[in-house]
């Protein structure tokens, strides 16, 4: 039983640190808009591998040239084909209901009017949006990232085809492609069922080998944050779990708080589920812009004191997380980067004291020639006006043992979720309790066989948005 609930306090732990690391991963996901540019990259490959070869050169040029004046249209097809794809992954990727404005691509605006920049200003042959409506043009501040998809799946991709000219092109045109699969004994309409059958399952393919991709890249994300949250909180792996076999009461401390870090974990699960269900229909002013600017500093701010709270809240239950004196001394500390609050008697202040030298504990109390012994010998002490931001450890057992707690850490939130859902049904398996959680997963399995699911197909959703009068026409 006590190698059972050490083992608990330990996931609980690690799933504690592991929630403040998902604020960080998400964050830095918003920033850099990382699954939006997933997306992209997913269609862009289709365009290239799949949407191209059932196309002709013909078709190309008109696809492009059909919304220019006379003598702006194009004669290479190089040059056309590289607007086309450039418009067909914006268009795809496209909000079609964004926050304020009309965007500059839709899947029905053509591939020539998509400006080569959501900031940049329209032109006189795009100054009209989709209705008539007015363009705008937005700074690029993208936090929430309204304006573009981030997962897609292949009916909404074949919907969304169906509405472009590049997908009427497809259904209409006589290609190599589509003669190839009539020579195979097939009829024209089953040619064409064939083709759309073989781009919503290439998507569907295409989707499920580059998440494989995304996928790893995030984990390896979360990884790389865990490591350095553990050097800076001093998550030791091992330190952690001898302290819970050892020490009955921090044990059962952190266990009590079991209940509440799990809900913390529904709750980061519910939150992100309803940031991708936000219903962008409020109009972006700058001075939203701004608000969203100091809505993500407010969240790095927030993160940050999650951080300190989570820390100092399990070590005041007795864990060691956290710099001591004594474990910055163990560690051998490489003092790398600090400021002063008061100088050195002779030093002048330079880039706002960073890495100058700081005045010594001893420095009021001893005389110059003392003061010059100690610091020879390197006995002088800087606890009152140095600023540590940050430190290095030496000992490579530290190293080890925090680079394993790392990793630990990085494994994530469901992993660490289950880990602890199934060591307390363990242990109140042990204590003779009866666990409801094989009740609970039932439940959830019958209400989810009892929805009604969506009866199209990628290839009925194609053909469905294909036939409404606001598709746009070859």
């Amino acid at each position: 039983m006590q190698l059972i609930e050490a083992a608990l306090a330990f996931a609980i732990t690690m799933l504690a640190l592991s929630l403040v690391v998902s604020s960080f991963v998400e964050m830095i996901h918003r920033i850099f808009s990382m699954r939006e540019a997933g997306l992209k990259y997913v269609l862009g490959q289709m365009f290239d591998q799949v949407i191209k070869k059932y196309l002709t050169d013909g078709n190309i040029l008109h696809l492009v040239n059909g919304s220019k004046p006379a003598n702006e249209r194009l004669t290479s097809v190089t040059e056309a084909l590289k607007i086309l794809r450039d418009g067909f992954v914006e268009r795809m990727s496209a909000n079609r209901a964004p926050m304020g404005v009309t965007p500059n691509a839709t899947p029905t605006v053509a591939a020539a009017d998509v400006a080569g920049s959501s900031t940049a200003a329209p032109t006189d042959a795009t100054a009209q949006g989709v209705g008539g409506q007015q363009k705008r043009s937005l700074p690029e501040i993208r936090l929430w990232n309204g304006r573009d998809l981030a997962a897609m799946t292949s009916a909404e991709f074949m919907e969304r085809l169906g509405s472009m000219d590049v997908g009427q092109a497809i259904a209409g045109v006589k290609s190599a492609a589509t003669g190839a699969v009539e020579n195979a004994g097939a009829t024209a309409a089953d040619a064409v069922d064939t083709i759309l059958k073989d781009i919503a399952q290439k998507f569907e393919a295409f989707g499920k080998e580059a998440s494989v991709y995304f996928e790893g890249r995030a984990r390896l994300l979360s990884v790389v944050v865990a490591i350095a949250l553990a050097f800076l909180a001093h998550v030791d792996a091992v330190d952690l779990f001898r302290t819970y076999l050892r020490d009955p009461n921090a044990r059962a401390k952190v266990i009590e708080q079991s209940e509440a870090v799990t809900a913390q974990h529904k709750a980061a699960v519910e939150a992100m589920k309803a940031l991708k269900e936000i219903d962008p229909t409020e109009a972006l002013t700058a001075e939203q812009v701004r608000q969203q600017i100091e809505a993500l500093r407010n969240d790095w701010k927030e993160a940050i004191a999650k951080a300190n709270s989570t820390v100092k809240q399990y070590a005041d239950l007795g864990v060691p997380l956290g710099w001591s004196d004594d474990r910055i001394k163990a560690a051998e500390m490489w003092r790398l980067l600090w400021t002063c609050t008061k100088l050195s008697d002779g030093d002048t202040e330079r880039f706002g004291t960073w890495r100058q030298t700081c005045r010594s504990d001893e420095e009021d109390s001893k005389t110059k020639q003392e003061l010059a012994e100690l610091r020879n010998t390197g006995k002088l002490n800087y606890t009152k006006h140095r600023n540590i931001w940050l430190q290095i450890p030496t000992a490579a057992g530290v190293w080890f043992y925090l680079f394993l707690g790392g990793l630990l850490v990085g494994l994530g939130t469901p992993f660490w979720y289950n880990a602890v859902t199934g060591l307390t049904n363990i242990r109140n398996a042990v204590r003779g309790a009866t666990s409801t959680d094989a009740q609970t997963r039932a439940a959830t399995v019958a209400a989810a066989q009892a929805r009604t699911l969506q009866p199209a197909t990628p290839v009925d959703a194609f053909k469905v948005s294909a036939k409404m009068p606001n598709a746009a026409q070859p």
